[in-house]
């Protein structure tokens, strides 16, 4: 970032705290908006709340008019397909994604983005329709980040950086996760990599969106939960979560292919893109009436699991749950529906965990000596799944304690991201990640300049140099250049050393003379740019640029002189292409 970012570090995180703290507490108000809109008051149903957003543990399921949900999570996707249609284009799909392709191809982003996105995932998420806050409030989030880099005049990799940074805060706002927000703001754009310099802005503006938002809907965790002390692992309790890494990871592959094969499904159909948010919405509404967790965000059915309270989800219906919210998940955001993976991740995810729990329990029966129980295996799937799908094993860790409020699930939540992560293949759900910094367009530059100073003019000069003596004709001198398809002749005298050079631009000014009796040193320049072996080439192509010359001779040192070798920008060229 360099030096011009103290400021950054300081006041520039605040401001985008501060909107994304706004724009967070907006979000959710627009979520609550239409889901009394479309589910309380259409369709007569009203979906559990997690603690931390005023839900309760205990719940009366009603759902008056079933029939309605299809038609309210398709009247939902139609209006979603309008506006993207109209609007929005980049609001469609998972936000967290376009703005992780945004920050590679450095592509300017901003309230106009953050605005729609909002809306158009209100809608999407308040009708019924299964997605995340993740995804649009790390756009919105991203948006704004662009948007007040851009006010103060940031230079375009600050405006980058702050683009992470608002990404982060509105992740660690809307989730009362400000660690976590944070950590992905440096993790998410990477599958092995992370953008390190945005840490500490990110900490800041997490912290003061997340205590925006949490001013207005309470500080507590998302999540409450109750256990017990962690006071140790029993080996049936090693191989428990091993196992529930394993399984995650499977379940993450085929949220991928799911999300894949549905997104190509509907790229092919031949309908107008106004439409197909609404079929896709219709087929959601069609399971949610079925299974009530694939309706809007599914949190408070989650919260209801980990309390044990299974009086509406007996253990057969979570099992089948697991695969009907995949592909609920997969009709939302395939389809082009307004979201996040990180919301359907969770409740897949804990829906997982869950299913192990009861097979481990009801049917290994692993004996009551282990620690094993529904809460800890819910929570600890929510974030093995997510970790293991978006290739951000860090944060999920982090993310783990702050939405439950507890550290007591760090050590099996370790063991089964490691092993989840591991196992979940190269494929991330989002497609805009890239590996690491070198393949980035945004660190292109940096590279290239590492590259060029960490090789020198010795290692890649041409040693065996075709030279001309200075009482040559000009016209052996065009020959001499044809036959050997070179432009440019060091001129060296009979012990070697550099007198000159001529060039075929110094041979075509001479077409109007007597080229049989005209020599080369009439024509050569006497004083060339000359180079020495030690010097970086990131030197030798400022000198190339400066003097505007594409090759150069290259000399034992400066006062004698003496003729080793000869650079052109090709070589210099070939590092940067990996050729040398």
């Amino acid at each position: 970032m360099g030096y011009r970012f103290n400021y950054l570090n300081a006041f520039i995180p605040v401001i985008i705290g501060l909107f994304a703290g706004v724009f967070g507490v907006a979000f959710l108000k627009a979520i609550h908006l239409f889901s009394e809109i479309f589910l309380v008051e259409f369709a007569g149903y009203h979906p559990p709340s997690p603690v931390g957003e005023g839900g309760s543990l205990y719940y009366h399921f009603v759902m008056e008019h079933p029939y309605l949900i299809p038609v309210s999570t398709m009247i939902g996707g139609l209006l979603v397909g309008i506006m993207v249609y109209l609007f929005s284009p980049e609001s469609a799909g998972v936000g967290t994604d376009a703005a992780i392709k945004a920050f590679h191809e450095k592509k300017e982003l901003g309230l106009k983005t953050a605005f729609w996105k909002l809306v158009t995932s209100a809608i999407t998420i308040g009708s019924g329709q299964v997605s995340g806050k993740e995804g649009p409030i790390a756009l919105i989030g991203a948006g704004i980040g662009s948007f007040v880099g851009k006010l103060f005049s940031l230079s375009e990799r600050e405006r980058n950086i702050a683009l992470a940074v608002g990404l982060g805060a509105g992740i660690g706002g809307v989730f009362k996760a400000p660690f976590a927000g944070a950590i992905i703001s440096s993790e998410v754009f990477y599958k092995k990599d992370f953008e390190t310099e945005t840490l500490i802005p990110a900490f800041i503006a997490s912290f003061v969106a997340f205590i925006i938002v949490a001013s207005v809907f309470g500080f507590s965790p998302l999540f409450f939960i109750h256990l017990p002390p962690f006071t140790g692992f029993s080996i049936y309790d090693a191989v428990g979560y091993i196992f529930l890494g394993l399984v995650t990871s499977l379940i993450a592959r085929l949220m991928i292919f799911s999300l894949d094969t549905v997104r190509e499904m509907f790229e092919r159909l031949e309908v107008h893109p106004i439409f197909k948010p609404a079929i896709g919405g219709f087929f959601v509404g069609i399971i949610g009436m079925t299974v009530p967790i694939a309706i809007g965000t599914g949190y408070g059915w989650l919260q209801l699991i980990m309390m044990d309270n299974l009086a509406h989800f007996p253990p057969w219906k979570i099992v089948i749950s697991v695969f009907l919210v995949i592909a609920a998940f997969s009709f939302t955001l395939g389809s082009g529906g307004s979201g996040g993976v990180f919301g359907p991740s969770l409740v897949i995810g804990g829906l997982t965990g869950a299913s192990v729990f009861f097979f481990l329990h009801d049917i290994l029966h692993f004996p009551e000596s282990s620690t094993l129980n529904l809460t800890a295996f819910t929570v600890v799937g929510m974030v093995a799944t997510f970790a293991a799908a978006a290739k951000a094993p860090l944060s999920t860790i982090i993310l783990v304690a702050e939405i439950t409020g507890g550290y007591q699930l760090l050590v099996p939540a370790t063991i089964a991201v490691a092993i989840s992560h591991f196992l979940s293949g190269e494929k991330s759900i989002f497609k805009s990640q890239v590996d690491t910094k070198l393949d980035s367009p945004v660190h292109q530059d940096e590279f290239k300049y590492m590259l060029l100073n960490r090789y020198r003019v010795k290692d890649v000069m041409e040693r065996n140099v075709i030279t001309i003596n200075p009482d040559a004709t000009i016209l052996y001198a065009s020959k001499f250049m044809q036959e050997n398809s070179i432009s440019a002749l060091p001129v060296v005298d009979k012990e070697g050393h550099l007198i000159g050079m001529i060039t075929s631009t110094d041979v075509i000014k001479a077409c109007n003379m007597d080229l049989e009796k005209t020599k080369v040193k009439d024509l050569m320049n006497p004083d060339p740019i000359c180079i020495t072996q030690e010097l970086t080439l990131f030197e030798t192509m400022s000198i190339f640029i400066e003097n505007n010359v594409g090759v150069a001779p290259v000399v034992n040192n400066k006062e004698e002189k003496l003729l080793i070798g000869i650079i052109s920008d090709y070589d210099i060229g070939k590092v940067l292409t990996g050729k040398v």
